[in-house]
């Protein structure tokens, strides 16, 4: 059954001070509402801070404060009647590191569940696994009859999880990033292709698995790209200014038919791929 849902793509500079990312976020889900959006999606780490990024150990962040922003964010989406999707970190018993995780957050302000971001950057091109654990699975929920999925940042470097979500019958996926913080001479000279490279790598998983994708990212500076929404095309439908806070509002509406070459044989693969 087709549905149509109105989603509010959010940025800000995220930063280490959980003060500052839980006024930005209230404020944004307010704006959000205001002008007629269903959910608010937010982007990687948006309420906590990156490790690795923000600030150098997970254990120097203050525990207590952050649950109780967490609570303050639950509570702004009971009283707006707000969906939302919250990038912070879980810590799951026996666990050392936790998971860098979206909370999906329902209009009553409940937890509906969690994504934890499975495929970590190591090495010269990042530390998440330094910081962080390794999630295990796909995460899908139904929202005013559209099927959404959850994916983080980095994991835009696999088409596997996009068919994975596919076969699952998503039609939207919301992906989170933090493409950001890079000072002037590191945009200029990695920065700029990266997010070149991310946007169009992106709109080519929408178009090869019929996906509408939300894509939120920081925009502290220097952020490699801003937010942007693209069709099952892997056409743009919006887009925001990179730098600059702010609130992206699109309609999705999966009645709506786009051009779709390879659908009669997205589903057939297997008889001519052997893996």
């Amino acid at each position: 059954m087709p549905g149509k849902l109105v989603v509010a793509t959010c940025q800000y500079p995220v930063n280490p001070d959980i003060r500052k990312n839980l006024s930005n976020t209230l404020m944004q889900m307010e704006t959000a509402r205001s002008r007629g959006a269903d959910i608010a999606h937010f982007s990687e780490c948006s309420l906590s801070g990156y490790a690795g990024m923000d600030f150098g150990n997970i254990r120097d962040q203050d525990e207590q404060l952050l649950d109780d922003a967490f609570a303050e964010v639950k509570e702004k989406a009971r009283k707006l009647g707000l969906w939302v999707i919250l990038g912070s970190h879980h810590f799951a018993q026996g666990h050392d590191k936790p998971y860098n995780s979206l909370f999906l957050i329902d209009d009553q302000g409940q937890v509906r569940g969690r994504y934890d971001k499975r495929l970590l950057t190591y090495g010269a091109g990042g530390s998440d696994m330094k910081h962080y654990s390794p999630g295990e699975g796909p995460f899908t929920f139904q929202l005013k009859g559209v099927t959404c999925g959850l994916m983080i940042c980095h994991e835009w470097r696999y088409p596997e999880l996009y068919r994975e979500y596919m076969r699952m019958n998503t039609e939207l996926l919301f992906q989170s990033w933090y493409d950001g913080n890079l000072s002037p001479r590191r945009y200029r000279e990695a920065g700029k292709e990266l997010g070149a490279l991310i946007v169009g790598t992106v709109k080519g998983h929408a178009a090869s698995n019929y996906l509408w994708i939300s894509a939120s990212n920081t925009c502290k500076k220097e952020s490699c790209f801003p937010g942007f929404v693209v069709r099952p095309d892997g056409m743009i439908l919006n887009k925001m200014k990179r730098n600059r806070q702010g609130v992206l509002i699109s309609g999705i509406d999966t009645s709506k038919d786009f051009p779709d070459p390879t659908g009669h044989l997205r589903n057939q693969l297997n008889r001519y791929i052997k893996y």
